[in-house]
């Protein structure tokens, strides 16, 4: 790790992605979205002869569209139904985006992740968050809020609202580290989204650490300038 150290012996601050990186939002995400195909399934045969789940197409499209930035709950139930050539008045797929948020916004966050936002706040680092929004029926910053260390955050950006553009746009990089009172190598990302975390970073001129928690990525380490499993090692280079 002495090579990781030296590469980021200049970094003052640095950013964290929030889902997949700070808490566990895949697990609770695709329990809401089983619960959401379960009621739009029993929905759609009270109206007429459906003999289909739901469930593998809204979890196929809902990696589809939140890999494209798309945000918008509704906008994936109206998806979903549509490749069926079937439709569901607005205010159910509004209710139905209530059901998803009432599970998918309680996240539990990782345990390396707890260590090292204190390791990093104890070093004197500044900390941001650079996530993106929720969309439509969520509330990403009443989600963020909850996060046991949150108050040792200097900085919370979200992607999506009040002007700012969402990852991966370069803007919300930027400004996060000129927020923080630097810029380029005297920021850090800390994501597990190549796409929207890593890469854009790296584009913006701003170090990259990507954390591959289940070794899914092929050549991660062409994504960014170091990869991790676990939060943990971050120690090993800050």
């Amino acid at each position: 790790m002495s090579e990781g150290r030296g590469l980021f012996s200049s970094v003052k601050a640095v950013l964290f992605d929030y889902d997949g990186t700070l808490v566990d939002f895949e697990s609770s995400s695709t329990q809401a979205l089983k619960l959401v195909a379960k009621e739009a399934t029993e929905y759609l045969r009270e109206i007429g002869d459906f003999k289909l789940s739901l469930e593998e197409k809204m979890l196929a499209i809902a990696k589809d569209l939140d890999a494209s930035g798309v945000y918008d709950r509704v906008l994936w139930w109206e998806k979903a139904l549509e490749e069926l050539n079937l439709k569901a008045d607005p205010e159910l797929l509004f209710e139905w985006t209530s059901l998803y948020w009432s599970v998918a916004s309680k996240n539990e966050p990782y345990e390396d992740a707890l260590d090292v936002v204190e390791y990093l706040k104890r070093k004197g680092y500044k900390l941001g968050l650079v996530t993106n929004t929720d969309g439509r029926g969520g509330n990403k910053l009443k989600r963020v809020s909850s996060f046991p260390l949150i108050s040792a955050f200097d900085l919370i950006l979200i992607g999506g609202e009040n002007d700012l553009k969402p990852k991966p746009n370069l803007q919300i990089f930027v400004e996060a580290c000129e927020r923080l009172g630097g810029a380029g190598e005297w920021c850090v990302m800390i994501g597990d989204d190549p796409v929207k975390d890593t890469i854009p970073a790296k584009k913006a001129g701003i170090l990259s650490v990507l954390v591959d928690r289940r070794g899914i990525h092929r050549n991660p380490e062409l994504y960014a300038d170091f990869v991790v499993s676990n939060l943990k090692e971050l120690e090993d280079l800050l």
